[in-house]
């Protein structure tokens, strides 16, 4: 057995389909067959099974990835402590975090973090959904739920609120006062079984279900169409109250709180870069906190 040999095959455990472990791993496809082909018969026991899904760990295949990533672990902080990285601040940083969070807070401010660290490179993957650092889709996720598996540390990030908001120019000086008066409202929301976290299905937390909808997987196509007068709406206050045109509706009955968790590989936290990406984000949260929570 060799460390490549490995390498490879964790790759595709944690990924199980071919074309896309090997384009993360930067080989060929065929080449990484036939490397884990080599590690099977090295080790004279079948490690996948091939199925419509794509490739699925066997048992000694499952026992395998357990050894080998302890073994990441310790190759990871050996490289980390003689590569001195310490002495010279480059490399890249793959953050995952929600739509809303990346488009409307993070993006905006990682113009100046280049300018503090211009050896680092970003790569901010704001979707609708996460990428899996257990498979390590991704270096560090902000996460809207704390994450309970995998050799990661997690901590606190903020709390931040969310409101029913609509545009100034549907309620002129009817403001609704309450749930009652917002029935000749449509709805702008998340498409219910496309919702992609539990922290997301608020709707179901208030009485606005009923109203007839508008609905979108993506946050910014709501906060769209609730600027253009399409209804009422429940946004993150960071994403509503940046830019003038959307007020608060019935607040005192209408007020949620979610919490936004940073996590890393818990080999890589230590690392120079990581660590300054870190400080430099809770540093900010810290700063703009009134876009966060009133």
């Amino acid at each position: 057995m060799n460390w490549d040999d490995m390498r490879l095959f964790l790759g595709l455990a944690r990924n199980g389909r071919v074309a896309i472990a090997a384009k993360g791993l930067k080989v060929d496809p065929t080449t990484l067959i036939r490397r884990v082909k080599k590690l099977e018969d090295s080790l004279n026991c079948k490690l996948f099974e091939l199925t419509k899904k794509g490739y699925v760990l066997t048992t000694h295949g499952s026992e395998l990835v357990t050894y080998i990533e302890k073994a990441e672990h310790y190759f990871l902080e050996a490289q980390n402590e003689l590569g001195d990285e310490r002495s010279h601040l480059a490399g890249t940083i793959r953050v995952s975090v929600s739509e809303g969070f990346g488009s409307w807070f993070l993006a905006p401010l990682l113009p100046n973090f280049k300018k503090q660290y211009p050896g680092i490179s970003i790569e901010l993957v704001a979707t609708s959904g996460f990428l899996n650092l257990n498979k390590r889709e991704a270096d560090m996720a902000i996460l809207l739920e704390k994450p309970s598996r995998g050799l990661l540390v997690t901590q606190k990030l903020t709390d931040y609120n969310l409101y029913l908001y609509t545009h100034r120019s549907l309620i002129d000086e009817n403001k609704p006062e309450t749930l009652h008066d917002l029935t000749a409202f449509n709805l702008v929301s998340y498409v219910p079984d496309l919702v992609y976290a539990p922290q997301l299905k608020f709707i179901e937390e208030t009485a606005l279900s009923q109203l007839s909808a508008l609905r979108s997987t993506s946050i910014n196509a709501q906060y769209q169409m609730l600027i253009n007068g399409a209804g009422v709406g429940i946004l993150p206050k960071f994403m509503a109250e940046k830019q003038p045109g959307l007020v608060r509706l019935i607040e005192n009955e209408i007020h949620i709180k979610r919490t936004f968790w940073l996590a890393t590989h818990k080999e890589t936290h230590s690392q120079a870069r990581f660590q300054v990406f870190t400080q430099w984000l809770q540093e900010n949260v810290e700063r703009y906190q009134s876009r966060f929570i009133d």
